[in-house]
């Protein structure tokens, strides 16, 4: 078995994880992005994974029943510090912050 047909097993299988609805469109889509890896100089395998990746996020159902993607990076670490009702809006601000400080700080690392 070449990688193509291995990433392509995997892309599949990683679709299959998803909820019925999103399954098709997927499926298609990760397929497509598979198979012209190659001409991006990508490689398949990885793409594949990050497929399987995604599927994993997707699937997990929030607290409303919903699926969604959960949030990661200083968005995830925000929410989980400020916490209650307009928590994203405090996140959102938070993690704006943190970007800002992790540029002055690179600006004053070069400049400096």
């Amino acid at each position: 078995m070449d990688q193509l047909t291995v990433a392509l097993a995997l892309a599949r299988c990683a679709a299959a994880l998803l909820p019925a609805p999103h399954r098709a469109r997927y499926r298609e889509q990760w397929r497509a992005d598979v198979q012209g890896a190659a001409e991006l100089g990508l490689s398949s395998l990885r793409l594949a994974a990050g497929a399987a990746v995604a599927a994993a996020r997707i699937t997990v159902v929030n607290r409303k029943g919903s699926f969604a993607m959960q949030p990661i990076g200083p968005l995830a670490l925000a929410l989980r510090l400020v916490g209650g009702p307009g928590a994203r809006r405090r996140a959102a601000t938070l993690a704006a912050l943190f970007g800002v400080a992790l540029l002055a700080g690179l600006g004053l690392l070069l400049t400096g």
